[in-house]
């Protein structure tokens, strides 16, 4: 019995080590992202899909209404909420809604990829070029994603944790809503 019980422990240790272990560090890197001169990016830059560097304020202050989807690539949720997200832009943007996509991914190549795959358009999809030395995460109160921001004209937060593109009627009433 004690030999299955410390077999069990060390077995245990072994397993949720390699759980905790973090990545390796990267020694060369060729990401766009982490070529960018760090005087060049402020704690609210965003990157879009031509590796240009914007100010989340200059995207977000376009329109009367500014609904963010924060996401990453690798998230389920998020990739299943995407068909939902392009029926409601399709149905809102001729109404004055701005869309942004905000990508939390730290795999530029990743995110390109889900970009493209999405068929988010440009200048409405960003990547974090440092999603830990951002301030926008935190300004947000982002700990999990999907999550969905409403934003008005004047860079004021209405909503932080807006209804998902799936709850059709909830955001619709929303959007709605402040439209008028």
């Amino acid at each position: 019995m004690k030999k299955s019980i410390l077999f069990f422990a060390l077995a245990s240790t072994i397993f949720f080590s390699k759980c905790t272990s973090k990545k390796p560090a990267k020694t060369v890197s060729t990401d766009s992202i982490s070529t960018i001169p760090a005087v060049a990016l402020t704690p609210t830059s965003l990157q879009d899909a031509s590796s240009k560097v914007v100010d989340f304020k200059d995207i977000t202050t376009k329109s009367k209404v500014t609904y963010i989807d924060f996401w990453a690539s690798w998230c389920g949720p998020c990739r299943g909420e995407m068909p939902s997200s392009q029926a409601l832009r399709e149905e809102y943007a001729s109404k004055g809604v701005n869309f942004v996509y905000i990508s939390l991914d730290e795999d530029k190549d990743a995110w390109a990829s889900a970009n493209k795959s999405f068929t988010l358009p440009d200048g409405h999809s960003f990547v974090l070029p440092n999603p830990t030395g951002s301030e926008i995460p935190t300004k947000f109160n982002i700990s999990s994603i999907p999550r969905y921001v409403l934003m008005d004209t004047n860079g004021n937060v209405v909503d932080d944790d807006a209804p998902r593109p799936s709850e059709t009627e909830r955001i619709k009433e929303s959007l709605d809503k402040m439209l008028k």
